[in-house]
């Protein structure tokens, strides 16, 4: 999934780099003087990482709140839900009764 490179091949394989970054999904690493540098990926590659990175910032928020006790139980969420469904579909039908 890595390919690390020196950074003069980016001026004579630039078409071979390309392929590894787009048709592999590699993810081209280059180095300056034996240092990391610079990387190169397709974006199909990096709108996944980068998909990736949301969901786990998402998961870390989420954690912390449950942490903070700013979350509760499934079953009672569900509960909760439930019932304002009920109420809802119980004005819902009593209106129909007046109305039809």
């Amino acid at each position: 999934m890595l390919s690390i490179r020196p950074i003069s091949d980016l001026s004579r394989n630039m078409a071979e780099i390309e392929r590894l970054a787009i048709e592999e999904g590699q993810i081209v690493q280059l180095a300056k003087n034996s240092k990391e540098h610079m990387v190169i990926m397709g974006s199909d590659t990096f709108k996944s990482l980068f998909a990736k990175l949301s969901m786990y910032e998402s998961l870390l928020v989420s954690e912390a709140q449950i942490r903070q006790g700013k979350s509760q139980p499934l079953e009672s969420a569900r509960e909760k839900s439930d019932k304002k469904f009920q109420e809802k579909l119980d004005a819902f039908n009593a209106a129909q009764k007046i109305h039809g």
